[in-house]
């Protein structure tokens, strides 16, 4: 199968096909708990296979694989529960291996090379990872539960809604991404050539690597969540 740079995701396409043509959706699956060795399974199969809603599977891999594509033609509130279970998980990635691997890093950096400013990376890394996780903490807490009251309550009109809105965490959205800008620019601009080139080369690549899924993963919170928690809140009469 040919696709383009900006290909559209079908749930008839093999997985291993469209992973292929795009390496970084595995970060996708993985957030869904599909684990690899499916073989020539096509989307549709897998999700049958894992319980999962190959709507939101399709709409979220879409998103994640192109920014041109019409993410709101294919939105249903139902989506919410499992994409809440997708966002956490893509947190615990972050917070539990991304970041303490680059953080691992960043000290066999600092172990080889006699440049005594390296530690200042490391300081500065550390109040990074310190920000994504008040960021995420803060979602994890206050945000998805309130989407879970909104969302049981389109259902049961009992049920008391939070003093919140989603315009709120979309308007405070922290930009954790410009703090992870200025250690990637004191790595390539300004920290004085060293011996070590490999370790610091492969910080910066982890760093990129980051960078582009932290951007997905808030285009997805934007484009998916945020749309369909209005639908809610308009529903619930808060707007």
């Amino acid at each position: 199968m040919n696709y383009t740079d900006d290909f559209r995701i079908e749930g008839n396409f093999r997985m291993a096909d469209v992973i292929n043509a795009n390496e970084r959706l595995l970060l996708i699956i993985e957030r869904f708990g599909i684990s690899l060795g499916f073989g020539d399974k096509t989307i549709f199969e897998i999700c049958t296979d894992y319980g999962l809603d190959p709507s939101l599977v399709l709409v979220v891999m879409n998103v994640f694989n192109s920014h041109s594509f019409p993410a709101q033609s294919f939105l249903s509130v139902d989506m919410l529960p499992g994409l809440i279970s997708y966002l956490k998980n893509g947190h615990r990635y972050y917070l539990k291996e991304k970041i303490p691997f680059i953080g691992e890093l960043i000290d066999r950096f600092i172990e080889n090379t006699d440049n005594p400013d390296a530690k200042l990376i490391k300081s500065f890394f550390r109040e990074y990872a310190r920000e994504v996780s008040e960021h995420m903490y803060l979602e994890d807490s206050t945000v998805f539960p309130y989407i879970l009251t909104l969302y049981n309550y389109s259902e049961n009109a009992g049920a008391g809604i939070p003093d919140y809105s989603i315009d709120e965490f979309v308007e405070h959205h922290s930009d954790i991404e410009e703090k992870l800008d200025d250690l990637m620019h004191l790595l390539i601009k300004h920290f004085p050539p060293t011996q070590d080139r490999f370790y610091r080369n492969l910080i910066l690549l982890e760093l990129f690597n980051l960078q582009y899924d932290l951007n997905d993963h808030s285009g997805i919170e934007n484009r998916i969540l945020a749309p369909l928690v209005r639908q809610l809140e308009q529903k619930a009469g808060k707007q």
